[in-house]
């Protein structure tokens, strides 16, 4: 199986700027699936990261192309232990990185990099449209990530 994720629209705001702590994010994610024929399958989706307390909003759309057999791609669409749609796990993970990006340009916690981490008993149901209505999901904030506490000591400017 393989996936490719493309991004159609980002958007983001903050309405304080003085705001820097956030304790969770909900999270809506919408998920369609537009095509599908013998070797690919085609899927809009839409993130949207709402901060609480209220102050963020993250958002990041696009289509995602699940290519590979048919019982690769019907694995795709079922629940994993958490009951999150796999699809949705898989596309997440390709996006953590504009989401942290994101947080990080406003100054702000960024969403976990984990979808599961989002909160418990997310109650998912995926038709065979694979249709993904406005789920919320809790979202708690990771006090500080691994990069923010990163230092690199080999770095020393060149003798010029």
């Amino acid at each position: 199986m393989k996936a490719q994720i493309d991004l159609n629209s980002i958007s983001m705001s903050k309405n304080d700027p003085k705001l820097t702590q956030l304790e969770k994010y909900d999270v809506d994610a919408n998920i369609d699936e537009v095509q599908s024929d013998d070797e690919i399958s085609v899927f809009t989706y839409k993130f949207t990261a709402l901060s609480n307390p209220k102050n963020v909003r993250l958002s990041i759309a696009g289509t995602a192309k699940i290519s590979g057999d048919t019982m690769e791609r019907d694995e795709i669409l079922e629940n994993d232990d958490e009951g999150i749609p796999k699809i949705l796990t898989v596309i997440y993970q390709e996006l953590f990185p504009t989401f942290f990006l994101l947080s990080k340009t406003l100054n702000v916690s960024c969403p976990p990099h984990k979808i599961g981490q989002m909160g418990a008993g997310v109650d998912n149901e995926l038709s065979e449209e694979v249709a993904v209505e406005n789920e919320s999901i809790d979202v708690p904030v990771e006090a500080e990530s691994e990069t923010d506490s990163v230092e690199n000591p080999d770095m020393t400017q060149p003798n010029v």
